[in-house]
């Protein structure tokens, strides 16, 4: 078997915590899988005074930098100081595998350019949509992205929908750790839009700023919205969808109306799906579990599992081609387009 695969890890908090878990319980099955032992060198976190952790801690800066190291592990989000250390890292020749999807719809195409940079965790959590779009579509023409990509939101809503307040609904999110402290992310669709500006370059092959998607979020929703949607026979889901067609890319995230017998609609709880559709392969769907340490630790185990048996990273490769490219112009789908927006 080959030399390990040596790994730096920024971050132990949760999905950090599932993913050290995982490399310690299931390290033989990892290893078949990989071709080679993964080892756990090094881990930096904020605050390391009196902290246990599953490997020697580190400072970040440090870390970033070592040349004992085979890839580091970003886990902590945010723009800054996330965008230094994978810059300094894959400057540094090292590989980079993040679950940040702030930094990869703003910074993706710039740092993959530097060097191997992977992210399959930063959209739908456990789903396997980047990759797929990057390599296994790569010859395929792609017109539309569907998706429900907020676990949050999307369990909030199915509550509202039965008769909570959007207060209620959001102190329960956040009991089940669902919603952060400052929930805005969330609720104001900023998250939700980052993700569709990647899954956008991805199919699209064009240069998206995720600050040009227009978002609706869920604050305003109303109890007589959701009632007069099941009197029609119809859910409130928060879609995001975006489409191209030549030159033209339409891209919004807004709730949106679904026949409560489509299969969108069934979507229930943190679940994330994403209806692709293209020229070729036709109308692919995906779903899975869209939150949860052990779900993003999974997506995350699996672009380390393509770095040590030396996969090209696709996905990153692609964004490295849209780095000179301005951003695209983006408009919003409209009120009927892909389903009946709320109003």
């Amino acid at each position: 078997m080959r030399a390990p695969y040596r790994l730096g890890l920024l971050g132990l908090g949760n999905v950090g915590g599932a993913l050290a878990r995982r490399l310690r319980d299931d390290a033989d099955e990892i290893a078949r899988a990989a071709g080679r032992p993964l080892r756990l060198e090094a881990i930096a976190v904020r605050h390391p005074e009196g902290r246990r952790a599953p490997a020697p801690l580190d400072r970040a800066e440090r870390l970033v930098e070592r040349s004992d190291l085979d890839a580091i592990v970003e886990l902590i989000g945010g723009l800054e100081p996330a965008h230094t250390y994978i810059h300094t890292a894959l400057a540094a020749g090292l590989q980079a595998i993040t679950a940040n999807k702030q930094l990869i719809a703003v910074h993706g195409p710039e740092l993959a350019r530097l060097g191997p940079l992977r992210f399959e965790a930063s959209v739908a959590s456990a789903i396997p949509i980047v990759e797929t779009l990057a390599e296994t579509l790569a010859a395929d023409r792609i017109s539309s992205l569907i998706g429900i990509l907020n676990g949050t939101t999307n369990s909030m809503l199915e509550a509202m929908a039965a008769g909570a307040t959007y207060a209620d609904a959001l102190a329960d999110a956040q009991r089940r750790g669902l919603a952060e402290a400052d929930p805005s992310a969330d609720v104001d669709a900023h998250d939700p839009a980052a993700k569709l500006a990647i899954l956008g370059m991805l199919a699209f092959r064009r240069r998206i700023d995720p600050s040009r998607i227009e978002r609706v979020g869920i604050r305003d929703l109303t109890a007589t919205q959701f009632a007069e949607a099941a009197h029609h026979g119809q859910v409130v889901k928060l879609i995001a969808a975006a489409s191209h067609a030549g030159n033209a890319i339409g891209a919004d995230v807004r709730p949106r109306l679904i026949a409560a017998d489509a299969a969108m609609a069934r979507v229930g709880g943190a679940m994330n799906a994403i209806t692709v559709e293209a020229a070729y392969a036709g109308s692919l769907r995906f779903e899975g579990p869209g939150a949860g340490p052990d779900a993003a630790a999974s997506a995350v185990l699996a672009d380390i599992i393509r770095a040590a048996r030396d996969a090209p990273a696709a996905a990153g490769a692609l964004l490295a081609g849209l780095a000179d490219q301005p951003p695209a112009e983006v408009r919003p789908l409209g009120p009927r387009t892909p389903y009946p927006a709320v109003s």
